[in-house]
């Protein structure tokens, strides 16, 4: 009874229909019954654009436009003008200046307050919102200076969870660590995954957390995500960092056959060297027909095939021992070499 494997193919997409046969037959010979990866998770917001350049028009045109009411001293419509801005910021969290927006809009409505009677607390309740999501910023000289200076959130560090191992994280625009020293207040985060943006969103962080888990979809087991970053080095199969896979096939195409390693989770065999028993990979046969012994006796002919297995896995360019393993079939016979 055969099992089921996921077949992850390293060489290019365009020429496993013409490696196709290699691979059944390594497969059949495993007793497996190859398939496609799985899907990975789905991107944030599939139906949308990762980046919606009409919504950053619109953010910066109620932005000016505010600047101009507030400098004829139209608070009113400034107002107005922030609202706007801030409704469209919020319906795009996608956006990597999210924090950097939110803060223009913050500290353009604190120089609104700072203008109305009695308006210096908000204002200044204001800057430091500002200051969470973008650090200190100096007055412009311009500017009106605030009748007492905003106070800069304390820092704070914090453990961000919900993260899968190899997703970058966005923390108010800026690529960190899933540990962070930042200051209490509302936040902006992004996670991607494979270059893909699956998570971002707005996030409230009060002065006592020291965690905070961020909902980010999990890794799918068998998909892309999950064991693409397999691959083959210096004659060995290497399995992705923390792969959930149960059963997956690493396949590339190579001279007169392919190399294919079964792996489970993060282990993988030995790999197998599969060349064709007829022909070459385009279905043309051989003019001859050549079978591998099964015991080869010392003699020239096993030390040159030794030497091109030992080549060929870059044993040679080692300087420190090591062991490995290599099964190397031609059509439905075999030999296996340990150096």
């Amino acid at each position: 009874m055969s099992q089921t494997a996921v077949l992850v193919w390293l060489s290019a997409a365009s020429v496993l229909p013409t490696f196709r046969a290699d691979v059944d037959a390594f497969a059949h010979s495993q007793l497996l019954r190859l398939e496609a990866p799985r899907e990975n998770a789905a991107p944030f917001r599939v139906h949308a654009s990762a980046y919606a350049p009409d919504a950053v028009a619109q953010i910066e045109i109620s932005l000016e436009e505010a600047r101009k009411a507030a400098a004829s001293l139209e608070q009113s419509r400034a107002h107005d003008e922030l609202e706007r801005a801030e409704q469209v910021l919020r319906e795009h969290p996608e956006l990597p200046q999210s924090a950097w927006l939110m803060a223009e809009i913050l500290q353009q409505a604190a120089l609104l307050e700072n203008a109305a009677p009695e308006g210096f607390e908000i204002a200044n309740a204001l800057r430091e919102r500002a200051a969470a999501l973008e650090g200190a910023r100096a007055v412009p000289f311009s500017d009106p200076a605030p009748e007492r200076e905003a106070e800069m959130p304390p820092a704070q560090t914090v453990s961000i969870e919900g993260l899968e191992p190899g997703d970058a994280l966005e923390w108010d625009g800026t690529l960190s660590q899933s540990t962070i020293m930042t200051a209490a207040g509302e936040h902006h985060a992004r996670v991607a995954r494979g270059g893909r943006l699956l998570w971002a969103g707005w996030l409230q962080l009060s002065a006592p957390e020291s965690r905070l888990r961020l909902p980010v979809p999990e890794t799918v087991a068998c998909s892309l995500d999950d064991i693409g970053r397999s691959h083959f080095a210096q004659g060995r199969a290497i399995p992705a960092p923390h792969a959930r896979c149960a059963s997956y096939v690493l396949s590339r195409a190579r001279e007169g056959g392919i190399e294919a390693a079964l792996c489970e989770r993060e282990h993988c065999g030995p790999v197998v060297i599969w060349q064709h028993a007829h022909g070459s990979a385009r279905g043309e046969r051989s003019s001859q027909k050549v079978i591998w012994p099964y015991v080869v006796a010392a003699s020239a002919g096993a030390l040159l095939i030794t030497g091109i297995a030992l080549w060929r896995t870059g044993a040679l360019e080692r300087a420190e021992p090591t062991t490995r393993e290599i099964w190397v079939f031609h059509g439905q016979q075999q030999m296996g070499l340990s150096f």
